[in-house]
């Protein structure tokens, strides 16, 4: 039930014969330890491709489909629903397709390594390498939504040290900036965590944590730091362009599970175009729709898109709406810029104002209804060009009490709905500040 000869090049020292009845006993009475006394969901299986007696040499070779490898997951994946049905099983696999496809289809999950493309495509290289299309399950041909696609792990590079370091330029727009690389977080996130299936986020990444991987303890780089300790930065929680990324994957992860929208992220009705510098994303059920859109590139690009049915959409990130036509439509995007439109409307955003913004045109505009507001207040907005744009409550002493948003918006007319984050009741200004000028409104919260 040992094989003290290495039976593939990643090894760790012995290594257990799966082909055994003794090993596959124990492996039946550790599961059922952890299943039934802990109620554990599952398991996430290190180094899956190893469970094999095939003797291989190299890694191509260990790669390949192995008939014997997939007899041993099936009984491994019986015994565990065996134990206790439902129970999850997540393989680090990292194999050739077809044996992949037929472990996903048999009802185990396995990583989808997207890294690599997600580096290339939010560092603004429109190359081979920065195709997203491989993160769709239905892309790979599978039956089930069973891949876990991912940007990052422990064993690869962070997305933002990649921004940082190697990130593309073009003028004064720079991947490389701070603020600039933590919104092509977001963007990254917006097409990421909208592709149907199970995803995985590797710790901070949703605040943009760029220590390299390869970062030692002792302020060096080596590949045998990958494991070292890092440094814990909850100080990033207190940046706001870092807590922007945060609160933007976290409307997108809660989308998943709304009710209106769980069956998106199984639904094999998947679209779009996942290469080039003008990307889209679609995925349609009977009642729920979602479009996401987003620029690559670091200049203005245009593309084509034809939302799945017309009406007024919803973007999720900046409430704002869009009225859509069902027809081909062009849009327009700044560098780093998407939205992710919604066909109901999820978030209550306010469709209608109290009354009409009147604008010139050249100058920010803004007003605020409810007024006196309760837990949420609208902000009618116009921008004459688009802005970064931040929504800071202030007191009658000029004291900032909360920010409540700093995000990148468009040009023209658009409605923001604000939370007013446990600030306590009372009367406030609401304070709206952009390139193009400063609005401040009072604002009674109740």
């Amino acid at each position: 039930w040992f094989n003290p000869t290495a039976r593939h090049p990643f090894n760790v020292g012995f290594d257990m014969n799966h082909e055994s009845p003794d090993t596959k006993y124990f492996f039946s009475r550790v599961v059922q330890h952890w299943l039934q006394e802990y109620k554990l969901d599952g398991f996430r299986f290190d180094l899956s491709k190893g469970f094999t007696q095939v003797q291989s040499n190299n890694v191509g070779e260990w790669n390949q489909y192995d008939a014997s490898r997939v007899t041993i997951w099936k009984g491994y994946y019986d015994t565990v629903q065996l134990k206790s049905s439902g129970s999850y099983v997540i393989l680090e696999h990292l194999g050739d397709n077809p044996e992949e496809k037929e472990l996903a289809n048999y009802g185990m999950m396995l990583w989808g390594k997207m890294s690599d493309q997600y580096y290339q495509a939010a560092m603004g290289f429109a190359n081979s390498n920065a195709d997203l299309s491989a993160g769709l399950f239905t892309n790979r041909g599978w039956n089930a939504p069973h891949l876990i696609t991912y940007a990052e792990s422990h064993d690869e590079e962070r997305v933002m040290y990649k921004l940082r370091r190697f990130g593309n330029s073009s003028g004064s727009y720079d991947t490389r900036n701070l603020n600039t690389a933590l919104k092509r977080m977001e963007l990254v996130g917006a097409f990421l965590f909208t592709i149907p299936g199970p995803k995985m986020l590797w710790q901070f990444g949703e605040l943009g944590y760029d220590y390299a991987r390869d970062s030692c303890s002792n302020g060096s780089f080596s590949d045998q730091c990958n494991v070292d300790m890092k440094p814990i930065r909850w100080n990033y929680n207190s940046v706001p362009e870092r807590r922007n990324v945060y609160e933007v994957w976290s409307k997108l992860i809660k989308l998943r599970q709304h009710p209106w929208y769980k069956a998106n992220f199984t639904s094999n009705r998947i679209g779009g175009q996942l290469n080039g510098n003008f990307r889209w994303l679609q995925t349609t059920t009977d009642s729920s729709n979602i479009t996401v859109v987003g620029n690559f590139d670091v200049v203005a690009q245009s593309g084509t898109v034809t939302f799945q049915n017309a009406g007024t959409w919803y973007d999720l990130i900046s409430n704002t709406t869009f009225t859509a036509t069902g027809t081909p439509q062009n849009i327009n995007l700044l560098p780093g810029e998407y939205h992710v439109y919604v066909n109901r409307n999820v978030n209550n955003v306010g469709v209608t104002p109290v009354s009409n913004l009147v604008t010139n045109g050249s100058r920010l505009d803004a007003g605020v209804y409810p007024n006196p507001a309760r837990q949420q207040f609208v902000v009618d907005l116009y921008l004459p060009a688009a802005a970064s744009t931040s929504f800071d409550l202030v007191n009658g002493a000029g004291q900032v009490v909360r920010s409540l948003r700093q995000s990148f918006l468009p040009r023209g007319r658009q409605l923001i709905t604000l939370e007013r984050a446990g600030v306590p009741a009372g009367t406030y200004y609401l304070r709206i500040a952009a390139k193009s000028g400063t609005r401040v409104l009072p604002l009674i919260l109740q």
